[in-house]
């Protein structure tokens, strides 16, 4: 089967949390050295105070009894404060406060879990995060840190700034696209499935598909609305780029010597843009939405049968309501470029995800890593569990369990994101922010406009932000 499949866990972690729940709090921890019974450092910190900067309370003190899961994440706190006998306690993240603490060279928290652009915007440019690939004590490479959603964000070469944890997982923010069954049907349509099956789930079988699925619902004679078309983005503004970028576009480039080039004023650039205008033609090939439309709204509209296709991620709630919809409906990656290699599918993780970063300027570095591992490695029940409950009782067959289950291996992200929020005092970088509008006006507001002279027009901004950015990330002044 070409699906990747998930590796077991290497030790059932409810048995350890058993053997564990039978030892008293009075109980000493064990003693320093390697455990034979973890795969990390175990030692007595004397009641350390760990401090994770985070402003999700749910992933680290949930109400007891609120759900399995919610459980699993007590039970994962409570053992690793027993076992290294330290104390775990979370603040909200203020982005500017930890800027400040970096600045002045004080503790602000062991560790920060924030969303990518917060990252960007308040921690890489003050300098306040390390370069975790420098850390010894952390197993990046471990199942527990890969399997759920380290798509290494913030990995620039061989430094890693921040990237996706057990305990913040991103495996339910990449984006997909789900379809409707029964339009498929009602057109005589070949599956998505067996498209993605031979390797043949492609742009341009996107754009047909879209141009099949139009149809006057109503029989007034006027395609409003009230009709159905092939394709909406469960919000607006993000449709052009995860089109784009799931078909293999780049906006910057990185270099084997350690620089960005500017892809998107190249000729394939160009073509691909027009390519995703046809798509996202509104009124034609895609449902028209000037802005009226909310993320619930633009889901209904898939959920009423209005749209083949919907694109979003699984997280934050939005897609709920297509997991009830009367018609049954499937999931595939982003389609990939017309001429793309074998299996060079490409699903952008919004830049909401969360993100973890350890903050320098710490002087406890060694406990901090040594409760960070464990951390990972007890959150794979949690995570598991939350797997289960969404595969089993979500999606409605095998296939889009296999692909929901694996879509990590197609997780990507382009540093245009993380350098757009590198302003000036919260403002958006120049040159990326007039970048990124000019995709956005030529797409979706005028696409009369020429991707070329439009693109061209803010190439010389653009390439001031690049040196900036590749500033930032080598820790330049």
């Amino acid at each position: 089967m070409r699906f990747k499949k998930a590796i077991g866990l290497a030790l059932c972690v409810s048995m350890v949390l058993g053997c564990l729940a039978g030892c008293g709090k009075e109980e000493q921890p064990e003693e320093s050295g390697e455990s034979s019974e973890y795969p990390f450092k175990v030692e007595d910190l004397n009641g350390y105070v760990f401090t994770v900067a985070d402003s999700n309370v749910n992933r680290w003190f949930p109400e007891e009894g609120s759900s399995e899961i919610g459980n699993a994440i007590i039970n994962r706190v409570e053992t690793v404060e027993r076992l290294f006998n330290c104390e775990i306690e979370r603040i909200d993240f203020n982005g500017e406060e930890a800027a400040r603490a970096a600045m002045a060279g004080t503790k602000y928290a062991d560790i920060i879990v924030s969303p990518t652009y917060a990252m960007a915007r308040y921690l890489l440019k003050s300098k306040a995060l390390v370069d975790i690939n420098t850390l010894e004590g952390l197993n990046l490479d471990a199942e527990y840190w890969t399997r759920w959603g380290d798509t290494s964000i913030l990995k620039y070469h061989d430094k890693i700034y921040a990237l996706g944890a057990p305990f913040a997982c991103q495996h339910d923010e990449a984006f997909v696209i789900f379809f409707n069954k029964a339009i498929i049907e009602e057109l005589n349509l070949e599956s998505p499935y067996d498209l993605y099956a031979r390797d043949e789930w492609t742009m341009s079988k996107l754009l047909d598909y879209c141009r099949a699925a139009k149809k006057d619902l109503n029989g007034d004679g006027v395609f409003d609305e009230n009709d159905r078309y092939g394709f909406i983005c469960g919000h607006m503004f993000d449709g052009p780029f995860v089109l784009y970028m799931g078909a293999g576009g780049k906006i910057l480039r990185e270099t084997e010597d350690g620089h960005f080039e500017f892809e998107l004023n190249t000729k394939d650039a160009f073509r691909l843009v027009n390519q995703i205008k046809e798509i996202l033609d509104p009124f034609e090939n895609s449902y028209k939405n000037n802005g009226n439309l909310g993320q619930l709204d633009a889901t209904n509209v898939f959920v009423n049968g209005q749209t083949l296709f919907y694109c979003y991620s699984r997280g934050r709630g939005m897609a709920d309501a297509i997991y009830d919809m009367e018609d049954d409906f499937g999931i595939v990656p982003m389609p990939k470029g017309d001429n793309a290699g074998p299996n060079e599918y490409n699903c952008w993780v919004s830049h909401d995800a969360a993100n973890m970063g350890i903050m320098a300027n710490n002087p406890d570095i060694e406990k901090t890593i040594m409760i960070t591992e464990a951390l990972a490695y007890f959150s794979q029940e949690e995570n598991e569990i939350e797997e289960n409950e969404f595969l089993a009782n979500k999606l409605r067959d095998d296939t889009a369990r296999d692909i929901v289950q694996n879509i990590n291996q197609y997780a990507m992200i382009d540093y245009a994101w993380v350098g757009w929020q590198l302003g000036e005092n919260g403002a958006y970088n120049e040159g990326f922010n007039d970048m990124i509008w000019k995709v956005w006006d030529v797409a979706m507001s005028n696409s009369s406009n020429q991707i070329m002279a439009t693109i061209q027009s803010v190439e010389k901004k653009v390439e001031i932000s690049i040196q900036e950015l590749e500033d930032v990330l080598n820790q330049r002044n």
